[in-house]
């Protein structure tokens, strides 16, 4: 009996003890958990960016022509090296790319390295990258020699008077612009791009999906409203591995309206998980009236299965966001997302101009050897309420390439991933992928309210 009423008492003070434990906000267990699940919103991969992700992150510079590499070379003459034998990807050999004595220069062009033994009538093919990322691709190259995606790092041309008319120097940075006719012969299965309003597709998407009516408790702390809806792929060949993607982000519509100070978080992205089970993500922030409605462009790494963000402090290199111009609207930049090294490395560009900017690298985990799932997404997050503002907005990510480890050339992304079935949200939703023309595409939209 006694010991009965001895563990009564401890039970009692036990309880007084767990009431006087201090409630945990909203914030800390966020910056504690960094993870704070909500009913009805789609958790399969991991929370959302943290607002405060890009504070004093400056925008990315363009890399200077010091620091980009470019060759100017006879198609004729590609023709005759390249062995590959398709309109959309060049192998050439590495002995050709490095001698001296194939390449000069000109007064025109002083840092284009031009084909010695050409023609000034003759058709040309413009090769540009950045040069650490040319110095990467010469020493995983395979048998001698390295196969690109045509679209990513070539031009073509007429000749060197059409090449050089489509060239503009701003200061230290060379843009160089496609010849239309050539751009569209060689690529002649552009997808048509959607243009027009998406809210009606949006809402009708998201007909009958559990939605969020106010705040949610998650142990008796307050969390903001979040939407997310994704279109998840899985690796469609589980032993094969891949080391390196490629594909394109399109921004096409952004519109905010009202003059409300709401604050909201609205992300499109395009997401890679590897066998690791930490991921990259290549991201499009469209910024609420506090950011001026601003766009930027910048990648995120995920640890512990996908869970924990990784600040920039964190990356052996982060140059910045990349700041678009909402007035430019659609706009296609490239990305490239691989490991190598003991390293993530990200590289963005603009598919307009072949402007780059500077690589990001962050370490990988031990044991890295293959992506092994794909997302599209779009998600939403409601920092205030009520909401005031509205806006919409549609983003493209296309996935066009993947490397085969140990293999020179790169693989259609259709052939790569294979499609779930879509997530979606109130706000929020994501195209079911489509595969045309050995690309995977899906289509992030999201609309409020």
């Amino acid at each position: 009996m006694k010991l009965r009423k001895l563990s009564l008492v401890l039970l009692a003070l036990l309880l007084a003890a767990m009431a006087m434990v201090p409630m945990v906000s909203a914030e800390e267990l966020g910056s504690k958990q960094r993870f704070s699940p909500v009913p009805g919103v789609a958790t399969t991969q991991h929370p959302t960016i943290s607002s405060d992700y890009l504070n004093d992150v400056k925008p990315a510079p363009w890399l200077p022509e010091s620091e980009m590499i470019t060759f100017v070379i006879s198609e004729k003459t590609v023709g005759k090296l390249d062995q590959n034998k398709t309109e959309r990807l060049i192998t050439l050999p590495v002995n050709f790319l490095r001698s001296k004595s194939a390449f000069s220069t000109t007064k025109v062009a002083p840092t284009i390295l031009t084909e010695s033994s050409l023609a000034k009538d003759e058709k040309v093919i413009l090769i540009r990258m950045p040069q650490k990322l040319f110095e990467q691709f010469i020493s995983e190259s395979k048998d001698g020699k390295i196969s690109l995606p045509v679209n990513y790092f070539f031009r073509y041309y007429d000749n060197l008077d059409d090449l050089y008319s489509h060239v503009k120097y701003d200061g230290d940075i060379l843009k160089i612009f496609p010849n239309e006719k050539n751009a569209e012969k060689k690529d002649p299965d552009k997808p048509e791009v959607m243009t027009g309003p998406v809210s009606s597709l949006v809402r009708n998407v998201a007909t009958n999906i559990l939605t969020n009516s106010g705040d949610d408790q998650v142990l008796n702390a307050q969390v903001n409203e979040l939407y997310a809806a994704r279109d998840h792929a899985d690796r469609t060949y589980p032993g094969t591995n891949y080391d390196y993607c490629i594909g394109q982000i399109k921004p096409v519509s952004w519109t905010l309206l009202n003059s409300g100070l709401d604050n909201f978080d609205l992300f499109q992205e395009r997401e890679y998980k590897f066998n690791s089970n930490e991921e990259i993500e290549i991201v499009v922030k469209h910024l609420d009236r506090n950011g001026n409605g601003d766009l930027k462009l910048f990648p995120a790494a995920w640890r512990s299965n996908a869970q924990i963000q990784e600040p920039q402090t964190s990356w052996a290199e982060f140059p910045g966001y990349l700041p678009i111009d909402k007035n430019n609207l659609p706009h296609s930049f490239g990305y490239h997302v691989g490991f190598s090294s003991g390293y993530y490395t990200i590289n963005f560009q603009d598919m307009e101009t072949l402007d780059w900017i500077g690589q990001f690298r962050i370490t990988s985990a031990s044991g890295t050897s293959s992506f092994t799932h794909l997302t599209g997404s779009s998600e939403y997050r409601k920092r205030s309420t009520p909401t005031t503002n509205s806006f919409e907005s549609t983003t493209i990510e296309r996935d066009e390439w993947a490397r085969v480890v140990n293999d020179v050339n790169f693989q259609y992304a259709s052939n790569v991933w294979s499609r779930g079935n879509p997530e979606t949200a109130q706000y929020v939703s994501v195209s079911p992928a489509n595969t045309n023309y050995g690309r995977y595409e899906t289509t992030s939209y999201a609309t409020y309210p």
